[in-house]
């Protein structure tokens, strides 16, 4: 095999998907924060980790760019042997940078159940559960990880005397079935947690597309692990562990766009209502200014009720009674799903 021409397998591929994933994710993130510092809301722990894993995932795609550079995507066998070495140096930043990359996407994606359903206490506690396991578990590979070889170097030096390495392909196994377990119960978790909502059955439907988003990257998931499984100890790892690497790529931007999706609901929801409300003055310009006034309240009102119907995330977060009561606002500003409780009260009298 020739080392001056080696063939491109994946290395294009992989500078592509870096380069889309890169300002998509960041596209979504920022207008997250757009929306929270346009309507005055104030910031949550699903925020910060939304924040923390956009900036990881930054770092990821940008190893995962030097990892191509340096013979990702090339046959293995037709790489320089200094190429090698590079290769592996960066492959070891990128799987110590995917752990805190994923419990940080996983910790926005449930801080959302978190707080929607936390008058559902028992449920609430079942999630801090899962994600304190989640965390442990992740601390742990990090760990591992960091020290899968010692002395550390002999990662990426191959044999060194009196060193030793743990099985990596092992440690890729447990890695993809956690991803796999962890994403189909965020897939499921709100299936329950919506269905006890008095709400339309559409809605709830919506509802859940919306809040169980973030388990689509189970597939991806599904994807490493058969592959770790498959094809773990191929002599081309070049080959395969790029292609762990875009895995972790579709994981975590999707998980990160999922993440986003609750609060661009509301600025959509917002600018249908003020296109609504402005189509509305533009068709009726003919109608006296006493009617119209009238009528554009009434107007906005019903169009703000299709705008929560179909952001229907957006409705259950900031949940305050009918919509046309208050203004959009003060609506934005408040969280979290009521729970109303009706009482009646009788009266006895003895003759």
């Amino acid at each position: 095999m020739s080392t001056e021409h080696p063939v491109d397998v994946l290395n294009t591929v992989n500078l592509v998907t870096q380069c889309l994933c890169i300002p998509i994710v960041t596209l979504f993130v920022c207008l997250r924060f757009y929306t929270r510092i346009r309507f005055k809301q104030s910031l949550g722990v699903e925020d910060y980790g939304c924040l923390i894993a956009w900036l990881l995932f930054m770092g990821y795609c940008g190893i995962s760019i030097v990892v191509g550079n340096h013979g990702g995507g090339y046959h293995f066998d037709q790489l320089e042997p200094a190429t090698k070495i590079q290769f592996k140096k960066f492959c070891y930043i990128a799987t110590i940078l995917y752990c805190p990359m994923a419990i940080f996407v996983k910790i926005s994606l449930l801080s959302i159940l978190t707080r929607i359903f936390a008058p559902y206490r028992g449920k609430v506690w079942f999630i801090y559960i899962f994600l304190a396991c989640l965390c442990c578990y992740y601390t742990v590979a990090l760990i591992v990880k960091i020290r899968i070889c010692d002395p550390i170097p002999m990662y990426w030096l191959g044999n060194v005397p009196g060193g030793t390495c743990l099985d990596q392909t092992a440690a890729l196994i447990a890695d993809s079935v956690i991803s796999v377990v962890s994403d189909i119960i965020i897939l499921v978790l709100p299936l329950p947690l919506t269905w006890s909502l008095q709400m339309s059955r559409n809605r709830k439907l919506r509802v859940m597309g919306l809040l169980g988003a973030g388990g689509l990257a189970t597939a991806f998931s599904l994807y490493r692990l058969v592959l770790v499984l498959s094809k773990g100890n191929s002599p081309d790892q070049s080959i395969v562990f790029l292609c762990v690497i875009l895995s972790g790529n579709a994981e975590g931007g999707m998980g990160l766009i999922c993440a986003c999706l609750p609060v661009l609901n509301v600025l959509l929801a917002y600018y249908k209502k003020e296109y609504s409300t402005q189509k509305y003055y533009q068709n009726g310009s003919n109608v006296p200014l006493s009617e119209r006034k009238t009528g554009a309240t009434s107007k906005a009102a019903s169009e703000w009720d299709k705008a929560t119907s179909f952001g229907d995330q957006s409705h259950l977060i900031s949940f305050a009674g009918a919509p046309e009561a208050e203004s959009a606002d003060s609506i934005y500003n408040q969280d979290g799903i009521r729970k109303t409780v009706a009482v009646s009260q009788t009266v006895e009298s003895s003759s």
